[in-house]
């Protein structure tokens, strides 16, 4: 008969020789960051329009998740914008004339799947301050737009992401978040929206090496690592806290 030694080390012994299959988890290897294959590595821009409303403009959408481009007279002789929209692609084009020395207003319209489309794109005659309005968006009734202008020595990134995370009360609480980086001024803008409440928010920040810092004030914090074309990071806010994800895609 084994006695209570013999057994035990029996036990140990199996352990050890078959640990590979039964007796620890094997590692799992890492995954690599995300990289995106059809985005441009240099501006869309041209040289001539960096201090004009002419040029290129792109941004990100919330109200589903999406991005959006604008091309006004850039290298060509028409006004057109890209929108796309949970994987939807929408072409829209104006009929706005551009004047030199004057803001733009451009009225967009475009029609997709049978449905019509259509936004309000304004712009100072510097190309400071773009916006958007007066959306009509079938299937999406509180969507909003956040852009800024491309030059030909500034690249502008669109990364659409999510966060997951939960309140102090210990619901969970998840929203959109996408996000706009500025390589030449080393700064970034994010558009959120809320998926229970539905609210719609921006938080902007700065760029150092491949960090992301926010300013967000005293009671919020954000902190993301760009890697590749991957952004991950976390976030703490003063009822509030968790994680994100974004990945690029224009």
């Amino acid at each position: 008969m084994k006695t209570l030694k013999q057994s035990i080390y029996y036990v140990l012994t199996s352990c050890i020789l078959l640990s590979a299959v039964s007796c620890k988890k094997d590692k799992q290897p890492e995954e690599p960051a995300f990289t995106c294959t059809t985005c441009k590595t240099t501006p869309d821009a041209k040289a001539e329009n960096n201090a004009l409303s002419k040029g290129v403009y792109k941004g990100v959408v919330v109200g589903s998740t999406g991005t959006i481009s604008i091309d006004v007279l850039n290298g060509g002789s028409t006004i057109a914008a890209t929108l796309i929209l949970d994987g939807q692609t929408i072409n829209m084009t104006s009929t706005a004339v551009w004047a030199s020395g004057t803001p733009l207003n451009a009225a967009f319209t475009g029609t997709a799947g049978g449905q019509n489309y259509s936004f309000t794109f304004t712009v100072q005659a510097n190309g400071s301050n773009p916006s958007t309005s007066s959306y009509t968006i079938p299937g999406h009734p509180n969507i909003a737009f956040t852009l800024i202008k491309e030059t030909s020595d500034n690249l502008i990134k669109c990364y659409l992401g999510t966060t997951e995370g939960k309140k102090t009360s210990g619901a969970l609480q998840s929203s959109v978040l996408n996000i706009i980086t500025s390589g030449k001024t080393n700064t970034w803008f994010a558009l959120s929206k809320d998926n229970a409440s539905g609210a719609i928010s921006t938080v902007d920040g700065t760029i150092s090496g491949n960090t992301l810092n926010c300013n967000c004030g005293l009671t919020t914090t954000v902190t993301g690592v760009v890697t590749s074309d991957q952004i991950d990071g976390t976030y703490k806010g003063s009822d509030n806290q968790g994680t994100f994800i974004a990945k690029r895609t224009l």
